[in-house]
């Protein structure tokens, strides 16, 4: 059971969680494809930001706090699915016929080019373009480097760029034979 005191001491907390629930539910669900998971992630690290007395208090502080114990979480995750030999990435299926129709037309391949990518590109992508992180939010997200941020956004973009390019290539090959 909890005093009074306590509870007045984690009221900080509700703004936060109204503030930040959808951003960190969308990047927990961009880094693992799996509504689920995404959820029990998301609730683990509010959990966790209510317990621990360290956890800033101030909006963006907390914000980058946050996203970082989701990336460890997602990690942590990732770990344990490797370990059961599950897929490690997979696109969650819509509800809508119609909407899962033009989602796989428009972005099967870039999902497919986003598989190959390593997991620190994948969170480096997801970070700075599905969360418009900067690159040192990015990087103190992800416990690196800013230039180590850097490099991993360039090099995912090149390997987008260069898997995007010869599917288009090969389809054209067999397009034209």
């Amino acid at each position: 059971m909890t005093s009074q005191a306590e509870e007045g001491g984690k009221a900080w907390i509700e703004p936060m969680v109204r503030q930040l629930a959808r951003p960190a539910f969308q990047l927990a669900m961009g880094l693992v494809r799996d509504r689920e998971a995404a959820e029990d992630i998301v609730q683990e690290a509010f959990l966790r930001a209510m317990q621990n007395r360290r956890t800033p208090h101030i909006a963006e502080e907390f914000r980058l706090w946050l996203y970082r114990v989701i990336v460890n979480l997602v990690r942590d995750h990732q770990r344990r699915r490797a370990r059961e030999r599950r897929p490690t990435l997979w696109v969650t299926p819509s509800t809508d016929p119609a909407i899962e129709a033009e989602r796989l037309i428009g972005d099967q391949r870039l999902a497919e080019a986003i598989q190959r990518l390593t997991q620190r590109e994948r969170e480096a992508i997801q970070l700075r373009f599905g969360e418009d992180a900067s690159y040192g939010d990015t990087a103190r997200i992800m416990g690196t480097r800013e230039s180590t941020a850097r490099v991993l956004v360039h090099r995912a973009l090149d390997k987008l760029r260069a898997s995007l390019s010869r599917q288009e290539l090969e389809e054209g090959w067999r397009i034209s034979t």
